[in-house]
Parts: structure tokens; sequence; C-alpha cells
């Protein structure tokens, strides 16, 4: 589906204000334009996409931080439509412990002659890496054959040097120089951190007769007129949401044109017509070394984006957005368009709350690991009374506040040792007790003094003096008449109505702490 060229250049200016005035903010990973989705559906609403790293009901977000539904531009309002995705990384297979084992995945790891597109491949230079072949292209110079990649694949993003060469397979599925050299680094598009549009390179292949334009695993055709590249994959998130650079793009930069087999077997160059322009809603496919043969739809076009890097932050811009498309190892693989859109990736990992990770990072502790124990905690204990829904939301509203007061800081030695100490006494303990909805175990004395203990640390080191207070005013008149109470007790204790006013009250007086207003009360 396409926008009209006035609702195009609209939207693009409309996501150009989202992001002057939300694009510093740590949760908003991105912005592009696209369609609507509603309820896994799409529609024909053209709208701004946001891109977030998580999503959460408008009661869970600062109101200083909560994206508006639109965005005004010249007079008429653009939609806007927040989904989860990024941040974004450049997904080379760097790291054993990142690859995919599942029998279901048909990766091209091996060794390929004549090389395809889809087969693994590697600078050596560039440690115990793997990316993918994307397309042979011809090079507009001189005619010769090259292969083409990103840059970050094969061009040591940007730090190689021509010459350099390229093997297949890649270091880390196996290859060597001095078996499997098959091209020579020759170009790339350079890449600094003032951003760019294009990742991509290209490598004159070795023996210019020794090549197969069919890509790996035969499950799609190759180039050409009724099979057009539509872009590069160049990475992905943890969500499995993965950023294409246009094919259009990259070959200008680089001046080479994709090849295609003549009807007398001569290695020619495509027409025009074999290369597309990502469009939302286009199924696409591709065959990468991870994952082989999959095939997803185009979600969002003109997206722009800060990626993780070699070389640090990048600004990206101009990229095509996917879903479930691609794995680490994937980058450098043709995007074409064709295919069910619908033969996808599971995404490799689940990403953690940043505020157990920030947490974590500053008492020495494991919380990261701990995400079905806090989603334990909040949805099968807290969210079950008037009080707990309050203490939800208040961690989710103050998030980046506690990340950004913690951020680059170390508890001292002391606290390490303490935090150690009550990690161990009451990991299992809470784990046990959220189990069990008819626990007998009840608050004790000890646990108390515990909390007592706990605030007096933190009153010492990251409270300001009216958190502080807070804290105590809460111990004193909201948790010490806990004492003796079982789990279901102190749940019917947590839904009195004047213990909740009694909380939020105390709460809306701390000037640090947001808090989006009471929550309604039940006549």
């Amino acid at each position: 589906m396409k926008f009209n060229q006035d609702t195009e250049v609209r939207l693009h200016r409309g996501k150009r204000k989202i992001l002057d005035s939300f694009g510093a903010d740590p949760n908003v990973t991105g912005a592009g334009i696209g369609f609507r989705r509603r309820d896994g559906q799409w529609t024909d609403e053209p709208v701004v996409v946001v891109l977030v790293a998580k999503k959460r009901p408008e009661a869970l977000v600062s109101n200083r931080r909560l994206l508006p539904r639109t965005v005004e531009v010249d007079g008429s309002l653009c939609e806007i439509d927040v989904i989860e995705a990024g941040p974004f990384r450049m997904d080379r297979v760097t790291d054993p412990a990142r690859e995919v084992t599942s029998a279901v995945v048909e990766g091209v790891k091996g060794r390929m002659r004549p090389p395809r597109p889809g087969c693994s491949i590697s600078n050596p230079l560039d440690g115990d890496a793997a990316g993918t072949l994307g397309l042979f292209v011809l090079d507009k110079t001189d005619g010769t054959v090259c292969l083409l990649s990103n840059n970050h694949v094969m061009a040591r993003m940007g730090k190689g040097v021509k010459g350099e060469k390229i093997i297949q397979p890649g270091i880390a599925d196996g290859g060597t120089v001095a078996k499997d050299t098959i091209a020579t680094l020759k170009r790339w598009v350079p890449i600094t951190t003032a951003g760019t549009k294009i990742d991509a390179a290209i490598a004159q292949l070795v023996d210019q007769m020794n090549l197969s334009l069919q890509p790996a695993l035969d499950r799609m055709p190759p180039l050409g007129v009724k099979h057009p590249a539509v872009g590069i994959f160049t990475g992905g998130d943890d969500h499995g949401t993965g950023v294409i650079t246009r094919m259009d793009l990259a070959l200008t930069a680089l001046n080479v044109v994709p090849a295609v087999s003549a009807p007398d077997g001569r290695v020619v160059a495509a027409p025009p017509e074999a290369v597309k322009t990502p469009e939302p809603f286009m199924n696409i496919e591709k065959v990468g070394r991870t994952s082989g043969y999959t095939s997803s739809m185009i979600t969002a076009i003109g997206v722009e984006s800060v990626i993780l890097t070699p070389l640090g932050m990048v600004l990206y811009s101009d990229l095509a957005l996917t879903d479930r498309f691609g794995l680490a190892g994937d980058s450098g693989s043709a995007v074409f368009h064709g295919g069910d859109g619908d033969t996808l990736v599971e995404p490799e990992n689940q990403s953690s709350c940043p505020l157990l990770g920030s947490v974590g990072s500053y008492y020495g502790l494991p919380l990261t690991g701990d995400n079905d124990l806090a989603d334990d905690l909040r949805d099968n204990f807290l969210a079950q009374s008037l009080l707990g829904r309050l203490l939800i939301r208040i961690p989710y509203i103050n998030q980046q506040s506690v990340i950004d007061r913690l951020e680059g800081k170390h508890a001292s030695g002391s606290e390490l040792s303490y935090a150690s100490q009550y990690y161990e006494k009451y990991h299992d303990f809470m784990a046990t007790v959220l189990a069990d909805p008819n626990s007998t175990a009840v608050v004790t004395q000890e646990n108390l003094d515990d909390a007592a203990f706990v605030i007096y640390g933190l009153a010492q080191s990251v409270l300001t003096p009216p958190e502080a207070q807070l804290a105590y005013t809460l111990l004193q008149n909201a948790l010490l008449p806990t004492l003796g109470m079982n789990r279901r007790q102190v749940l019917d204790y947590m839904n009195g109505h004047d213990l909740y006013r009694l909380v939020y009250d105390e709460i809306a007086k701390v000037p640090t702490i947001e808090t989006n207003g009471p929550i309604e009360l039940p006549r």
C-alpha cells in the first residue's frame, strides 16, 4: 500500500516533530511512517509510527513522558501508532552464546561452492564473526562481479582497507583465509556517528566465473523483474523486529547494479525494474546465514533510529521496519519482494526490565534474572488490591528517574554486603509465598525490623530527605500494622480505602515522585 505524496510528506513532518519533542526519552527508540495496526489487523489509516522499548498502559507512564495520540502539522492532525520495538543493534554473530541452536532453524553456515546469496561470510580481521552474502553485483566502473553485503559485515564499520580478504564460510562457521577466501574488499559506504542511511559494502569475487545467482536453500528464485530486491537486512532487537537498508540507495551509493543471468548464461546487469523501494504491507523474503529462509512484511518506512554498532551509537535514517524476519548473523541478507509474509523466526529472547537492571547493577545483584518473579509479584499479588495497584503504578511512572539517579554509580562495600545478605534471605521466601495463595507464612517482627534497617540504609545513600521521611512514615503507619498477618490478610488490609488514601496522600507530598493522580476509588 502506498501513500499519496501529500500524506507522505505530512507524515514525515509529523515524525520529525515527535522525534524533536520525545527523541531524547530513553524509551523512545525511533519513529517512521506506516499504517495503523488495530488488534493485530492492518487498516488503511496512515500514521506516524513511534517505536518504544517498552509499551505500557497510559496509567503507568509519567504524564511528562506520555506520547500524544496525534501530532499537528500545518493545521491538520496526523495520527500516532505506538509499537514496541528496539533498541536495535548490528546483528553479526560474534558471541557463540547468542547462537540459535533450535533444530527447526535451517541456516546456511557451511562451505558453499560456488558461493550463493544467503551463505555465511566474514572479514577475518573482524574477529570470530559471521554475516551473510546478500547479492552478486556488477561494478559499473570496471564490470567485475562483486559480493554485496553490509559495511559492518565486510568492511569493519568503515575501518577496513581495500584488498582485505572475505571468506566463505565466515570465521564463526569454521572458515579460514588459507582455504576459503572468495573475494577482496573493494568499496563501502562510509558510516559515522553523525548518521547514515546506508550500511553496505562490496568485495570483488576472486574467481569471476565461480558463482551461482540462485539463493541458497532453493526456497525462492534469483533476483529479477518478477522477484525484485528491496533492501539489505541490517539489524534487529530482542523483540524480533528488524531494520532494513534500502537497496536502491545502497546500489547507487556503491555505483553497482545487481547481476542476473542472460539467456546464454552470461552474468549481466539487471534491468531497473529488478529493484523496488520498500512499501508498508509489502511481503518480503530472504535467505540468511542464521535463520535460513524467512518471509515477513514491511511494517513501516522512513524509520529513524539510533542503533548500537561497533562504533557506538549511530543514527540511521530512511530504514524499513519488519517483524520476526531475521536473527544475529543474517546481516547482509538481500531482502526481496515476495513470499507469504508469514514464515517467521522466534525472537532470541525477551528484554529485561530496565529498572531491575539499573537497581541490580547498583547493588551487584542478579535482578535481571528475576523478571518472572517481579511479574508474579505484580500480577498475582499487588494487582489483587487497591493499594497494590497504586504500588504497581509508582515504580513504572518513576522508572526513568530512578535509572537516571543510579546511572554510573555503585553502592558502597557495606551496602553491597547488606544487599546480598537480604537478597539471599528473602528471594526464595518471597517466591514460595507468591506461589501459594493459601500460604500460612505471616509477617514477623524480624521482617519489620529488616524493613526498618533497609529504609535506614536507603536514607543514607539514594533517597532524598523527603523520600526518606515518606519511607519512615509509611513504615510506621502502613507496614507495622501488618504484624502477624498472612498473605490473604495482608491483601484484605491493602484493599482498605482509608489505607489507600493515607499512602497516596503521603506519596503526593514528595516533589520527586510522580503519581499521575489517584486511582479512582470504588463507590
